[in-house]
């Protein structure tokens, strides 16, 4: 059995370490108020992961797959509204959310060396 805890602590460093680089990144070549776009997209990642983990707990506690989609559209209602809002900002501030959304993307792929 997966410790799905310590494995979900693991991706949360790894997600907020990364958004912290992106943000320093995007300080020094956009600008330093354009840095809260990868601190946004990287919360964004952080609340994404820890819903679906409660999800799939529901679903193995409940032992059916009924209810996925109300959580499912609820995360991709929350990135987009993260994406509007950086959006509305500025386009740098939204390329710096879409980097900081897809961290949960790029640690998923990275995730399964953590496995015992």
């Amino acid at each position: 059995m997966i410790k799905v805890k310590r494995l979900t602590r693991k991706m949360t460093m790894a997600i907020i370490i990364m958004g912290a680089i992106e943000a320093l990144i995007f300080g020094i070549v956009c600008d330093i108020g354009k840095s809260w776009g990868p601190i946004l997209g990287s919360t964004g990642a952080v609340l994404n992961l820890l819903s679906l983990k409660n999800d799939i707990e529901k679903m193995a506690h409940k032992k059916t797959t009924k209810g996925w989609m109300v959580g499912f559209f609820g995360r991709y209602l929350f990135s987009a509204s993260l994406l509007l809002i950086g959006g509305l900002v500025s386009f740098e501030t939204l390329i710096g959310v879409f980097v900081g959304l897809m961290n949960l993307k790029i640690v998923s792929f990275i995730a399964w060396r953590w496995l015992d």
